[in-house]
């Protein structure tokens, strides 16, 4: 029978044998059998979760839109009767006791791999090829780009339904603050990072690996939160996921209709006062710690500086204040922690029944909680400013991504 012969690097894991090699996406698609769904009582294939579409054409736009792009391997499989790896020795380099050894993957003309994990970067691919001529540049690139793979010769279909549990088990994936921190790309991470350097209360109180910052951590907010919190200054809270908000917040800072110096001051003018309420200055100043203003009041909650941030941007668009004058309007609100646990009213918190429970004295999550409080906060703004207390006026934009 007629055979493939693909170069790749030997190893064995857990007794079976496994290579890595790399193959053009414009090959590796003709190469891979179409992934079945899983069913535990099946025992003539391992299946795989169903598809999700916007996931991959989430990859597709990423393999689109990015030229310097990176996706990890992706684990295939062969049996033993369609595949076989023979060692080639290499003049010159040792691999008697080393983990690693070049050879060959002989495998039979019209096999075809089956997915271990990576099915939506595959399904990209295919998407792509089967959607574009062949001179378009994008096939191009593909065809001269390596998808990594590494390749098992395991007979068991259970067993690779093991594999694939055992892949996600083992792998942790980063925060969202240290995500997002990472993520170069969007440029509102590029412009809070710039950011950070500029705004005393930022400096040195930003935590990335994490996106809750513990109780007696000295970081005061997580990346994460100040970025939804600068997000909702900027475009408000009326978008219904999280990358429709990022695509309005990126707007700011590129893009023909985009004014990436008012957003700016924009921001630095929002964190630069809200360093200079009364409780935050305290702690810029040396006065207090990070962790006391934590127990002393809810400003560091992720809730309470979203709706901080949804009264401001309420006051300034309405073109009644600045952000400036916003936010110093601010300073008399008690953001104070009740001293209560139970039976709280709002004669001891503003917060309570929206942010604050009030039988249980504990912070509430959740948008409705926050928009709640943003709407009083609005209010305390106006009448602080103007002598008035109106409500803001119901969005009519699309509901806002949850956080």
């Amino acid at each position: 029978m007629p055979k493939i012969h693909i170069p790749v690097i030997g190893y064995t894991q857990g007794g079976r044998q496994m290579m890595t090699t790399a193959m053009s996406a414009v090959d590796l698609v003709s190469m891979v059998a179409k992934p079945e769904a899983w069913d535990p009582v099946k025992t003539t294939t391992h299946g795989n979760r169903p598809r999700d579409n916007n996931h991959m054409a989430g990859i597709v736009n990423y393999l689109e839109t990015e030229e310097k792009f990176v996706l990890g391997a992706a684990v295939l499989y062969l049996t033993s009767k369609e595949a076989e790896f023979k060692a080639t020795p290499v003049p010159g380099v040792t691999t008697e006791v080393d983990a690693a050894q070049f050879g060959t993957l002989t495998i039979d003309i019209g096999a075809k791999f089956d997915i271990g994990d990576g099915q939506h970067r595959i399904g990209a691919y295919e998407k792509i090829v089967q959607g574009r001529d062949e001179d378009d540049p994008l096939i191009e690139r593909l065809r001269t780009s390596g998808q990594p793979l590494i390749i098992v010769i395991e007979d068991d279909p259970k067993h690779r339904a093991q594999d694939f549990a055992d892949l996600q088990r083992n792998v942790k994936a980063p925060t969202a603050s240290m995500g997002q921190s990472m993520d170069r790309r969007q440029p509102i991470n590029r412009e809070l990072a710039d950011l950070f350097d500029h705004v005393p209360l930022l400096q040195d109180r930003v935590e990335y690996f994490k996106d809750n910052p513990g109780k007696l951590s000295a970081k005061a907010f997580s990346f994460k939160t100040v970025r939804y919190v600068s997000g909702l200054l900027l475009v408000g809270n009326g978008y219904r996921s999280p990358a429709t908000m990022d695509k309005a917040v990126n707007a700011h800072f590129e893009g023909s209709k985009s004014n990436p110096e008012e957003a700016r001051a924009a921001l630095k003018d929002f964190w630069t006062e809200l360093g200079e309420l009364v409780r935050f200055a305290d702690v810029v100043d040396g006065n207090i710690s990070v962790p006391e203003l934590r127990e002393a009041t809810y400003l560091t909650s992720a809730g309470v500086l979203y709706a901080i941030a949804y009264a401001v941007h309420l006051a300034v668009a309405d073109g009644s204040t600045t952000i400036s004058e916003a936010v110093r309007a601010l300073d008399k609100v008690n953001f104070d922690r009740a001293t209560k646990t139970a039976a709280i009213t709002s004669e001891d918190t503003i917060f309570a029944g929206n942010l604050i429970d009030p039988d249980t004295g504990k912070l509430v999550a959740g948008r409705t909680a926050w928009e709640s409080a943003g709407a009083l906060l609005r209010a305390e703004i106006a009448a602080s400013l103007h002598g008035t207390a109106p409500l803001p006026e119901q969005s009519t934009e699309e509901k806002p991504a949850s956080v």
